[in-house]
């Protein structure tokens, strides 16, 4: 999986494995703050061969590794990549003209090759450069962009008086106004259909560089039987229990999973699967929308996968409808890779997932390879640990291939 993750079937040269690690890691942090931005959709695989757009690279000792990086102008916000720091090869980087926030990381004192460094026109972004970065004999360019020309500014100073006058007033009105929409929305929901919704946060304390918590929604008992239409239609079962089709309020279909009495997974497994997926996000990776914990019940709630499990591509009544060809079947093992390689380097405790197999492979609308049920995963065992796992966990027949 990790092979077919990284190459590409055309050169005999290779990209670095290491810079490819350290890519994904950029793209997964920019994700966390950007997602449906374009510059993602061709962000897949090797960056250099061919080279992505923005990404410059060159051959050392050889391989590629990535030397120019320019994410200028693509309207990005959240905090700047740590990971970029890992790019150890990088001589000059772009991040101008976006809405970055927070400072310039820490980790940005290992590019010890990086002459040239563009920050400008982030409004909200600290300028001040790490110490050890601020001695070097480095370019940086810094600071807000101007925007209006001297012709504006004299009206500018003078409508400033109107705006600074009027400020207050408009900023109350506002939020009257938003007030009054909430609550009678919030009111109307109320009567519609005595749902109670729980947003609750949670965070993993050993998951250190998720630099933002996810909110997980606490359904009540009764919001799942509404949205499910009282567990009207089955869709499949397993070892945690069965699945049922809902449609969300809003719309939205969703795959809910209902714990069995006779499930061979229990209460540290459901915990476990709220807790790891309440602190990692990846496009592949089922995301967890939600869960239930009422009256000895214990729900998970996840976005309905179309085209079912690879499982069922394969084996099942799918497989006898439309074989999956080569193509197909290639882009579903680079997305399943992809999700493996998140859980494996993105934390710096990596998670294994345990249980991989086909079942676990599940395919959106558009066929693309999503890792799901992370009931049996774990935190990998670090240096000071002073003993392994000695149990025997995932699903009897299966050898899980981490």
């Amino acid at each position: 999986l990790y092979l077919l993750s990284s190459c590409h079937f055309v050169d005999d040269v290779r990209t670095d494995f290491s810079i490819v690690v350290v890519v994904e890691k950029v793209r997964n942090e920019l994700l966390l703050w950007n997602r449906g931005n374009t510059i993602f959709e061709n962000w897949s695989g090797d960056p250099c061969s061919p080279p992505w757009k923005g990404f410059t690279c060159q051959m050392l000792n050889h391989t590629f590794t990535v030397t120019h990086l320019n994410l200028s102008s693509k309207n990005l916000q959240g905090s700047v990549p740590t990971s970029i720091g890992d790019l150890s090869e990088l001589r000059e980087l772009y991040l101008e003209d976006n809405n970055f926030t927070g400072s310039v990381p820490e980790s940005f004192v290992s590019l010890h090759h990086l002459s040239n460094l563009s920050i400008k026109c982030n409004p909200h972004l600290d300028s001040q450069l790490p110490p050890g970065l601020s001695r070097r004999n480095l370019t940086v360019s810094s600071g807000n962009c101007l925007r209006k020309n001297a012709s504006e500014t004299s009206s500018s100073k003078r409508s400033i008086y109107l705006l600074g006058a009027g400020g207050s007033l408009a900023f109350s009105l506002a939020f009257a106004i938003c007030f009054n929409c909430f609550y009678k929305r919030a009111h109307h929901s109320d009567r519609r259909d005595h749902l109670d919704i729980k947003n609750i946060v949670f965070s993993e304390s050993s998951v250190d560089d998720v630099s933002t918590n996810l909110v997980v929604h606490q359904f009540s008992l009764k919001y799942i039987e509404s949205a499910t239409c009282n567990y009207k239609t089955l869709i499949g079962e397993g070892g945690f229990g069965t699945v049922y089709r809902g449609i969300l309020p809003h719309g939205q279909e969703v795959a809910v999973k209902v714990r069995s009495a006779t499930s061979t997974q229990g209460t540290r497994e459901f915990n476990n699967e709220v807790n790891l997926l309440s602190t990692i996000m990846h496009e592949n990776l089922v995301p967890l929308l939600g869960y239930c914990s009422e009256n000895d019940q214990q729900i998970l709630v996840y976005p309905f996968m179309s085209n079912g499990s690879l499982q069922d591509r394969l084996y099942g009544a799918s497989a006898k409808r439309k074989i999956l060809d080569w193509p197909a079947r290639l882009s579903i093992v680079l997305g399943a890779a992809r999700g493996l390689m998140y859980l494996h380097t993105f934390s710096e405790r990596c998670i294994i997932h345990r249980d991989v197999k086909s079942s676990n492979i599940l395919l959106d609308h558009s066929m693309c390879g999503k890792v799901a049920d992370l009931g049996f995963s774990k935190f990998a065992p670090q240096e000071e640990d002073s003993g392994a796992s000695l149990e025997v966990r995932g699903t009897a027949g299966y050898l899980d291939p981490e």
